[in-house]
């Protein structure tokens, strides 16, 4: 006679292995260990998926492994979104260099009758606008257009002081008419300690088979990343992430602060100021720097974030996130 599994009985367990501190450490060493070939595919495309969809986390120099929270989480660690107490909606809006644009929309709420499991939804997409062709000869032949797009499904759960979460992304990537399609897993796992002022995370982004123009399979910008969010006293927050490029083959490390000048989580109203660093192989100084600030007004969240790209201008992004 068979046994049946219980599903809730096998996601406890699959909790439990997470929540040991030997996956912690074991994700660790993956992800500070140097810049050496881990594999033997090519690099990446789809970069796209790499630009951060939130001012607050942009700011901090993408640092948001383990201080990204409610509908934001989605695109840093998906286990954020557990910590959506109500429904929240976000919209974001970047000015990138050379005129391109990159916007974000995404909205979660908790599903009804399901014990506490929070629903995210997501779509961004990367327009580049209208680009002039020229031939070998550099006469112009007319002008063409590229964008790159992916929407987002996540769902995730606390159990304690754990919270784990996953999405799938459909990824769809266009340049002068030509398509390629693919879709993408992301994972993530959070941990608070109680009496401490710590949490941490660890999440791993962009599982999937690549993206598939005709005959040609460019690979998804998979990336396992680990962080740690220190707060000191009320109101200072300190983030320090590390993100490993599997198939680019480097580390990305940033570090994060963020300080209330008034107010702070739970509040109607407050004001942050936030700062971030980054570097790793290939860094330069332009763009190792971010800056911003957040306003928050009846439940609604007001971010900016501004980084320096030296020649090439800056990149200034904004987001207006609203609780429900």
């Amino acid at each position: 006679m068979k046994t049946k599994i219980n599903p809730h009985e096998m996601l406890n367990r699959i909790v439990y292995l997470l929540s040991r501190p030997w996956v912690l450490g074991a994700a660790l060493v993956f992800v500070f260990t140097p810049s050496v070939k881990l594999s033997q595919a090519l690099e990446s495309g789809a970069e796209f998926l790499r630009i951060d969809t939130d001012a607050r986390a942009g700011a901090m120099s993408s640092a948001g492994a383990a201080s990204a929270v409610g509908i934001s989480a989605i695109s840093y660690n998906p286990a954020g979104l557990a910590s959506m107490e109500r429904g929240e909606a976000a919209l974001s809006h970047s000015a990138l260099y050379l005129g391109t644009a990159y916007d974000f929309v995404g909205a979660g709420f908790a599903l009804p009758g399901s014990a506490k499991w929070k629903l995210g939804l997501s779509f961004a997409r990367l327009s580049s606008g209208e680009m002039e062709g020229r031939t070998a000869a550099r006469g112009i032949t007319g002008g063409y257009s590229a964008y790159d797009q992916a929407a987002g499904l996540a769902l995730a759960k606390q159990y304690g002081r754990y919270s784990v979460g996953g999405a799938v992304k459909y990824i769809e990537s266009s340049i002068a008419g030509v398509k390629g399609t693919g879709y993408a897993v992301d994972l993530g796992v959070k941990r608070g300690f109680r009496g401490l002022p710590v949490s941490v995370g660890v999440a791993v982004q962009n599982l999937g088979t690549g993206i598939k123009y005709i005959s040609q399979r460019d690979q998804l910008p998979l990336s396992v990343s680990a962080g740690i969010m220190f707060t000191p006293v009320a109101g200072f927050m300190l983030n320090l992430d590390a993100r490993r490029y599997v198939y680019d083959k480097h580390t990305a490390y940033s570090l994060g602060t963020e300080y209330a000048l008034f107010g702070g989580p739970g509040t109607m109203s407050g004001l942050s100021l936030r700062g971030g660093v980054n570097g790793g192989s290939g860094q330069s100084a332009a763009g190792a720097f971010s800056a911003g600030a957040g306003i928050k007004v009846m439940n609604a969240d007001l971010d900016y974030a501004m980084s320096p790209e030296g020649s090439l201008g800056s990149v200034q992004r904004i987001t207006l996130k609203k609780k429900f």
